[in-house]
């Protein structure tokens, strides 16, 4: 019979073929269980044949088609399978229709007014309860083109995936056999229902081969002069090859020196005059095998879209048939998009982003070669020169090398299932095969699965956001640590999730819900019964894996049926994962703001249980990120002064505490180091907040610095700034009071609102503010300059008096000398208030720490009047020393020229600048300890925040009088007689006016301005709504720190007084004095008792009789060594899992980077080795000496020397050339390399080339006078790449130092310094102590 109904059934729509389709597909929508075609169309226009039995296949791709046009335009779902006999099937599926949900009191008869609108249906529910309509459209495209007008749901699923949710489809599909005259089957959807069905299916691996000798080839510009393929039903290797024009005229017809990796493999070699003639070939080689999945390395990035771009290009110039649409079994290929082409009715898969997903570790490079060897220490076979040479000159050789690429990838997913165990997945979530490596899309069509005709879920990314707090994080150290133990609290958050039943559908409101509820930490409550969706995923995947598990471990290891369950139990751990991952993440269609909230802080409470469970058998606790290190932080010492002082400074005040235990929430270990990263405060105070916001004083139990890989990003508002890890919380108002949020969802910081009474100040001690300060000298007066002696001046005091030099120097009638004591109401206070007052923003001071000789302190000002009251004020407080006013620029007057909207115009003004000089060492030492040195260095003095309001006012009229102005055009002058401007780039001084200024109660905003890197304060009678916070990512590469604040865990920023939140997470160490069997069983009588005290926890907290919180021993190391990043360190492990074991664990360091040198990579490890098996660093020292000897010799291949990186797009696309690009360029016009976007050649930086090689490249082409890039290189001969040695000629000098500094000087100098060593040390083979003395 022939095929009727819905219009011609063959080829493409006018307005949608080949790249006319939408580049969006994600905007395309999903159909309707419950419509047939007839409600689109004419029902006389349809026929389905009568059916003869029902068949079943294994669905391998689902795809759609539009057929009709203009109004009478419809989708057509064709499904394509294999039966349980491998035998293909195509599936035509009428009468799905796209479809989303709105909400129904959004809609009205205008708004349903559409053409391609084709009808509604209410009755829906969202997950969160709101009545939905569900809303039919005339096609995908028309759906996903008004979706936005509406506030939609579901609106986002692929249409295919559609589908596969409606129908429930997993594995296959069982339809009746309603077959046209072709064989392929036309069945309306109701028919379509889901089986489970093996089958086999039908791979073509190919690789291409393009003439590259113009550079990496883009948008199929150059020839494909070779291609090879495997087609795995037949488990045949073809080759085709296309004669290069200008070459030899060689055409091999096999490969007779050809090594194949696998047994009985052949090939069967195919040789064309033309590229088009290859190609049509090729094509008609699909045709005939009709494969389900294409597949290659880097296929979806490169051969995919190279062979269409290809086929585009050469089709025009062919009497062949070069469509690139017919390589698809629907003639319909989409080149746009994402992912990769789309070629409808085929799986196009990309096994180096498959095989990636499998990978649990990261590894050092993905490429083919090094993923063979890995795989099959196998690689690639090599060539000289490019891809063209070989095409003309030995074509068997490039066969070869296509061929190579084609096997490792097929002989990779032997090994490892790759396509197998994504096609696990598959059949396990219902997902198309080629989404299955992606966990979001992976785990979006499993909940949708599994929630379809129950709720509809929000379109991805229509949630109400908020940050999602993961696992905990915890406090490296640095050095080397004996007997860790690692305590790994398993799946933290979704056992919380599951645990108090949180779902978006089982929230409750506790004020009107009757039933039991489970109730989180900050206040949302859950429905005990029935459990949840999320509740009900979680325990399914759980209880799938064990029974997998179980199926695999009653065969035979090795056997297909125990690999078969394997790979099943392997995917279910996938998608758990998966789902965990994204509970958490906004765009997620199950994301609820409260639930996600509730879910951080029952997990937090969590981690403080285990916290207090752990302190309860007397193990201490870590704390996690933070701040940078110049954040100044508002802190009363313990004498009761308040300090505005960066926290570094604050961390160097504190002493060393005792060693703390680790334990590591997921897979994050490490341990804190006593005295380097975290110290004791004692008697010291936090200004913070309480829950009701008011500022109090309350202790620092610990002041903590760690180094730090994560994101740093800055936080800029009207009311102030801080700089902290992106991770890190910053207190806001919240609807109930005060909470916590991610710098990326700071409206408005909380700013404290005052500070609490402090001790008032009636006396200076300068001693005590002085002390400390001292400068070494050389002495040679009575010896000689050769035989001079090393002595220290200090700051001594008296009763009276105190000065800087040596004791004897009391008696001594020339000495300058500053009054010890100052009382605040004497005119000796007012003089001190107004020297520092003026100093801050005006003066300047010179010590041994900024000059060598020349030692005093200076303060600049055009009001001789205003310089004459500051003399006598330092005349009254200094004796034995004069100061002066001097002229510093004597130009009386300065004009400046401007334009202005009518022309030119000018100003003359006063500029004669004058100083008071005050030239003597101790008035340096003063100025410097009260107030700061340098313009970015000056601080509001300590003593200031314990004045009297009035003296507070004549320190604050001089600070203004010096840098500020109360000029304001716009308002009263009495207005501007009680605000001002003042502008500083200290950060400190910044910090310190803003809290003077929060004591006095006043009103004040800052801004920074990054173009004159300064802080601009302004006081206000009211605030003003201002901009929104502005959020920056910045450099940073060293420590961050953290204040464990003592109740309310919150600390101050003082610039603009920013609340900070600190973050915490629980740690355990064990120290060395513990045998190996003493450590283990210490470490499960820690386990045992924390998971004891869970119970009361859960019930007393939460609400919960059960939970599943389990904290497990995990791993013991018998050392543990970090360097200084979270997730930088090493250890030996003796025990895990409850087996011993002797491993070596490293994670985070360079070696594993493919970045780095081979020479990195090994000594790296050596040392690392070396350290955790506890070899004397005497050792380390003398086999890194020598590395570097040698090394410096030039006694080192350059495989091992060069540095690999990658090139990312074309080289000529680089308008700022790096030296690893500039490097691949020369080698390219110099060399006869290749090197374009996707190769990763290696750099060697070079001391000079021999000016023979100059000569002959100047007697062949190469000219510089004409040539840039020649005269370039000639100029600074610097860098070049490489991928073989032998590529570089002998007239190249490597500059062995360069590359040593390059190569290993950064990466050791991290490791050793951990141990205390130097890398000059290393390097000079000076001597140097044991390990065991950093233990």
């Amino acid at each position: 019979m022939t095929q009727t109904g819905l219009t011609d059934f063959g080829g493409n729509d006018a307005d949608g073929a080949g790249d006319t389709r939408p580049d969006e597909e994600a905007a395309i929508v999903a159909g309707d269980a419950g419509q047939h075609v007839s409600d689109v169309i004419d029902a006389d226009e349809v026929r389905f044949p009568d059916p003869e039995g029902t068949v079943e296949l294994a669905v391998t791709q689902v795809d759609y088609t539009i057929e009709g046009a203009g109004r009478d335009e419809y989708p057509v779902i064709h499904i394509f399978g294999r039966t349980a006999d491998d035998e293909t099937e195509h599936v035509r599926v009428l009468g799905f229709r796209p479809y989303f949900y709105a909400p129904t009191d959004s809609l009205d008869d205008d708004t349903l007014d559409r053409d391609v609108i084709t009808g509604t249906e209410d009755g829906f529910e969202s997950i969160r309860g709101e009545e939905l309509t569900k809303i039919f459209g005339r096609t995908p495209r028309d759906v996903g083109q008004i979706r936005d007008e509406f506030d939609h749901y579901e609106a986002d699923i692929l249409f295919p995936n559609r589908l596969l949710i409606d129908k429930d489809i997993k594995s296959g599909v069982r339809v009746p056999a309603r077959r046209l005259d072709d064989g392929t089957i036309q069945i309306p959807h109701q028919e379509v229902a889901p089986a489970e069905v093996d089958a086999n299916l039908r791979v073509n691996t190919f690789d291409i081969e393009v003439n590259d000798r113009n550079g990496f080839p883009e948008d199929g510009e150059e020839p494909i002069v070779c291609l090879t393929s495997h087609d795995s039903s037949r488990d045949e290797y073809v080759v085709w090859h296309a004669v290069a024009e200008d070459g030899l005229g060689e055409r091999p017809d096999s490969l007779p020196n050809y090594d194949f990796l696998g047994e009985d493999a052949d090939v069967d070699v195919r040789t064309f005059d033309e590229e088009a003639e290859m190609l049509d070939a090729f094509l008609a080689y699909i045709e005939e095998t009709d494969p389900d999945l294409l597949t290659g390395w880097n296929f979806e990035d490169f051969d995919a879209p190279y062979f269409l771009d290809r086929l585009a290009e050469v089709d025009p110039t062919t009497d062949l048939n070069l469509d690139y649409n017919r390589i698809s079994r629907l003639g319909e290929v989409w080149r746009g998009g994402w992912g990769g082409p789309d070629i409808k009715g085929r799986v196009v898969f990309d096994l180096l982003y498959a095989y990636k997903r499998t990978q649990f570790t990261e590894l050092e490079s993905y490429r083919l070669d090094a993923v063979g060897e890995l795989e099959l220490d196998a690689g690639k076979e090599r060539y000289s020169g490019d891809i063209g040479d070989l095409w003309e000159e030995d074509p068997e050789r490039l066969l070869e090398y296509n061929l190579r690429d084609v096997e490792l990838c097929v002989e990779i997913d032997r090994k490892q299932d790759i396509i197998a165990f994504w096609d696990e997945v598959r059949t396990f979530v219902g997902c198309k095969l080629e989404d299955a490596p992606t966990p979001g899309d992976t785990v979006d069509i499993y909940v949708l699965h599994k929630v379809h005709g129950e709720f509809a879920l929000p379109s991805k990314g229509k949630q109400e956001s908020e940050d999602y707090e993961g696992g905990a994080v915890f406090d490296p150290i640095t050095g080397v640590k004996e007997n860790v133990t690692v305590l790994d609290l398993k799946s933290l958050y979704p056992m919380c999730m599951v645990t108090i039943n949180a779902s978006p559908e089982t929230k409750v409101d506790p004020e009107s819900y009757d039933g039991e509820m489970f109730r989180a930490p900050n206040g949302t409550h859950f429905q005990q019964e029935p459990d949840g969706m999320i509740r009900e995923m979680v325990d399914e995947l759980l209880t799938e894996r064990e029974e997998k598990k179980s199926l695999r471990n009653s065969h035979d290891p090795g056997s297909s049926q125990y690999e078969q369950f394997d790979r099943q139990q392997a995917a279910v751990k996938v998608i758990m994962n998966s789902l965990y991952g994204v509970l958490g993440w906004d765009r997620f269609r199950l994301y609820d703001k409260e639930m996600g909230a509730a879910v951080t802080a029952t997990g937090r409470k969590v981690i403080e249980f285990t916290e207090q469970a752990a302190n309860e058998i007397g193990y201490d606790v870590a704390y996690g990120d933070s701040v940078t290190g110049d954040r100044p932080v508002v802190a009363r010492d313990p004498g009761g002064t308040v300090r505005i002082l960066p926290i570094e400074d604050l961390f160097a005040r504190g002493t060393t505490e005792s060693e703390v235990l680790i334990a590591a929430d997921g897979d994050v270990v490490a341990s804190a180091t006593p005295g380097k990263t975290r110290r004791a405060l004692d008697g010291w105070d936090a200004l913070s907040v309480n829950e009701d916001g008011e500022a109090e004083w309350q202790p620092i139990a610990q002041a903590i610095r760690h180094r730090t890989d994560k994101p740093v990003v800055n936080l800029q508002h009207k009311f102030g700034e801080s700089t902290t890890t992106r991770d890190h919380s910053y207190v806001v108002p919240g609807e109930d009071g005060l909470t916590t949020v991610s710098p990326d969802d700071v409206a408005e910081p909380y700013r404290v609102s005052g500070v609490p009474d402090v001790e008032p100040v009636e006396r200076v001690d300068v001693y005590e503010v002085l002390r400390g300060y001292e400068r070494e000298y050389e002495d040679g007066r009575s010896v000689g300059s050769d035989n001079s002696i090393t002595k220290r001046k200090q700051i001594h005091a008296d009763d009276e008096y105190v000065w800087f030099g040596h004791e004897h120097h009391r008696d001594v009638d020339s000495t300058v000398k500053v009054k010890r004591f100052v009382d605040i109401d004497s005119e000796d206070g007012a003089a001190l208030i107004r020297l520092l007052g003026a100093y801050v923003p005006e003066g300047s001071a010179s010590t041994g720490e900024t000059a060598t000789s020349k030692f005093g302190a200076s303060i600049a000002e055009s009001d001789r009047e205003w310089l004459a009251q500051l003399q006598r004020d330092y005349s009254r407080l200094f004796e034995n020393t004069t100061a002066g006013i001097i002229t510093s620029d004597r130009r009386a007057e300065r004009t400046v020229e401007y334009q202005t909207d009518t022309g030119g115009a000018s100003v003359t003004y006063n500029d004669e600048t004058l100083k008071l000089q005050m030239m003597n060492e101790l008035a340096a030492v003063f100025f410097r300890e009260f107030a700061g040195q340098t313009s970015r260095g000056k601080r509001i003095p300590s003593f200031v925040f314990h004045l009297p309001e009035e003296k507070q006012d004549l320190f604050l009229t001089l600070l203004v009088e010096g840098d500020g102005s109360r000029e304001f055009p716009r308002y009263t002058e009495a207005y501007a007689q009680r605000n001002f401007d003042f502008e500083t780039t200290s950060r400190e001084l910044a910090a310190g006016l803003s809290m003077l200024l929060t004591q006095r109660g006043k009103k004040h905003s800052l801004k920074y301005r990054n173009s004159k890197d300064s802080y601009t304060i302004r006081t206000c009678g009211t605030y003003r709504k201002g901009r929104d916070p502005v959020l920056t990512e910045v450099d940073h590469d060293g420590y961050v720190y953290d204040l464990s604040v003592e109740e309310n865990e919150n600390f101050v920023d003082g610039v603009g007084g920013i609340v900070l939140h600190n973050t915490d997470s629980v740690m355990l160490e064990l120290g060395p004095d513990v045998s190996k069997q003493e450590a283990i069983e210490q470490s499960f009588d820690i386990e045992e008792h924390i998971n004891a005290a869970y119970d009361d926890f859960a019930r007393d907290e939460l609400g919960a009789d059960e939970h599943r919180f389990q904290i497990e021993f995990e791993k013991l190391y018998r050392r543990f060594f970090q360097a200084g990043k979270k997730k930088r360190y090493a250890g030996h492990i003796v025990w895990k899992e409850g087996k011993d074991v002797d491993d070596i664990d490293i994670t985070g360091f360079e070696y594993k980077r493919s970045d780095i040198a081979q020479i990195t990579k090994e000594v790296q490890k050596n040392v690392i080795d070396m350290i955790v098996h506890g070899e004397d660093t005497e050792v380390i020292k003398d086999y890194l000496h020598d590395i570097i000897t040698n090394f410096e010799s030039g006694n080192l291949p350059l495989e091992q020397a060069g540095i690999p990186g990658g090139i990312g797009k074309r080289l000529s696309a680089y308008e700022t050339p790096t030296a690893h690009v500039r490097g691949a360029q020369y080698a390219n016009a110099f060399l006869g390399t290749n090197f374009g976007r996707g190769s990763k050649p290696k750099r060697v930086y070079l001391k000079k080339v021999h000016p023979s090689w100059f000569r002959e490249m100047e007697s062949g082409e190469f000219d510089p006078q004409v040539d840039d890039l020649y005269r370039e290189f000639k100029r600074d001969p610097d860098v070049i790449c490489f991928e073989y040695a032998d590529q570089l000629p002998e007239a190249f000098e490597v500059d062995w130092d360069t590359m040593l500094t390059k190569t290993l000087e950064g990466p050791i100098s991290r490791v050793i310094e951990a141990l205390g060593m130097s890398w000059d040390e290393v390097k000079s083979g000076q001597e140097q102590t044991g390990l065991g003395s950093f233990i």
